[in-house]
């Protein structure tokens, strides 16, 4: 039987991904509350970010809020692009601009 061809694990080049990073509020040993990032979450495309931002603004996860940025990588060239923001809901840090 002959083998099927399979891509490979990875593409190469430049790829566009969007990134969900939710933001929890943790608060120290003398009480002061921070927010703190959580693990970022890969989305499918742009869209499946916005319902994940929405589920996050309607109290159904844990988190206190996310930012849902675009981001353009090359990572065999190590080239990173700046991220585009695509959304933000609830509490997050301020970003400089």
């Amino acid at each position: 039987m002959a083998k099927k061809n399979r891509e490979p694990a990875y593409e190469s080049g430049p790829q566009t991904k969007i990134i969900l990073q939710p933001y929890l509020w943790r608060v120290s040993k003398d009480g002061e509350a921070t927010l703190e990032a959580a693990p970022a979450t890969a989305c499918r495309d742009p869209a499946h970010g916005l319902q994940l931002l929405d589920r996050i603004g309607a109290g159904g996860t844990m988190f206190a809020g996310a930012h849902l940025v675009c981001v353009t990588a090359d990572p065999e060239a190590g080239d990173y692009s700046e991220p585009e923001f695509l959304g933000e809901i609830g509490d997050v840090p301020e970003i400089a601009a």
